[in-house]
């Protein structure tokens, strides 16, 4: 079922959220609009502002109340105007599908990319493992979008839309997470994806002053926390939109550090490494596990030529980690980031998947 509590949520300059009745006279404009009524299948033939309110109070309030359905806004994160709609329907405890128009206003401003990146990431919050959409074969508009938002086509075929109308469809899915995939077990640890219940733990780590001394931020706020944990929740693997990867690092049910791996060349495969562990939890040859177990990610499943690392110079620990894991020292970079109000240097480790199947095969 979906789950409200976790809206609303922001990605760049868009806003999901409950729809509300002040939307009403933009949102029945909206739905005037040609392209809206041709493409956005939706369940009336008309709106106005009276039929949106009501339509607010009663099946939009009863299907938010049972988590069965979500008609929701999506609006301008800087002024919260409605730009759009965005419904999830069709809700089981594994998937939803997701549908959505755009203003005719605000048309060309990303809105509907990201809108799908916020959908997939609600989603996700909500436990669900699969995102599906539908659209017509002449919505190229659409069909860029969904790619754009890690969707793949997976079939075209004749089906009912939401308006009650047989069209021929293009069926489209994204897999939020694969089961075969999350938790990624080694020997000790488990490594889940995030989830809105990591930011207590996040925000007492990383405000710890010892823990961002060689980190680029600084230590966390509250605010900075609830911006961290929305972005660590969209990195849900290196084929969506987000090119990235985080996952919390917990030993025996205790989260403990958290690591993430992003692509830094799509095309040629490239990628980047990054760890930090609860030093209460050091010592013990944890980040060392969880390291190697997502380098090995990197290479056998995402199909990586290059993983690096990049720490301040200083951070000997860290240093000494990516030895202990098999990466070589390729450059030391004197005085090259101004962090904290100093230069500094920068170590760059890296391991390529050459060496990574020479070691496992115990070449």
């Amino acid at each position: 079922m979906l789950d409200t509590t976790t809206l609303p949520i922001t990605y760049e300059d868009t806003r999901l959220r409950s729809l509300s009745e002040l939307d009403a006279d933009t949102y029945a404009a909206g739905t005037r609009d040609e392209a809206v009524r041709r493409f956005g299948h939706l369940p009336e033939p008309d709106y106005t502002p009276d039929s949106v309110r009501r339509m607010i109070r009663e099946e939009v309030a009863a299907g938010m109340s049972s988590g069965t359905l979500a008609v929701l806004a999506l609006a301008d994160a800087e002024t919260d105007r409605f730009v759009g709609s965005l419904v999830l329907f069709d809700v089981s405890s594994e998937a939803a599908e997701v549908g959505f128009w755009i203003h005719p206003d605000a048309r060309g401003e990303g809105h509907a990319r990201r809108g799908l990146e916020l959908a997939s990431r609600f989603a996700h919050n909500s436990g669900l493992r699969t995102l599906t959409a539908r659209t017509l074969p002449e919505n190229k508009a659409s069909q860029r979008c969904l790619t754009t938002a890690g969707f793949r086509e997976v079939e075209r075929c004749v089906g009912t839309t939401p308006a009650g109308q047989h069209e021929e469809l293009i069926h489209y899915r994204r897999d939020l997470a694969s089961s075969s995939e999350w938790p990624l077990e080694t020997e000790r640890l488990r490594l889940r994806l995030h989830s809105a219940d990591d930011a207590g733990w996040l925000h007492e780590l990383y405000s710890r002053p010892e823990v961002s001394r060689y980190l680029l931020d600084e230590p966390w706020t509250a605010d900075i926390t609830r911006d961290k944990v929305t972005e660590r929740l969209s990195k849900t693997g290196l084929d969506g939109e987000t090119g990235a990867l985080a996952l919390v690092i917990e030993r025996d049910g205790v989260a403990i550090g958290d690591i993430a791996l992003w692509l830094t060349d799509h095309e040629h495969r490239q990628g980047e490494i990054g760890w930090v562990l609860d030093p209460a939890h050091g010592g013990q040859g944890f980040a060392s596990e969880a390291v190697r177990a997502v380098l090995t990610l990197g290479f056998d499943h995402y199909k990586l030529h290059r993983i690096t690392a990049q720490m301040d110079a200083r951070n000997s620990a860290s240093a000494a980690l990516a030895r202990r894991v098999g990466m070589r020292l390729e450059a030391h970079h004197v005085q090259d980031w101004f962090s904290k109000g100093e230069w500094t240097d920068t170590l760059i480790y890296a391991r390529l998947a050459s060496e990574n199947m020479r070691q496992s095969s115990g070449a």
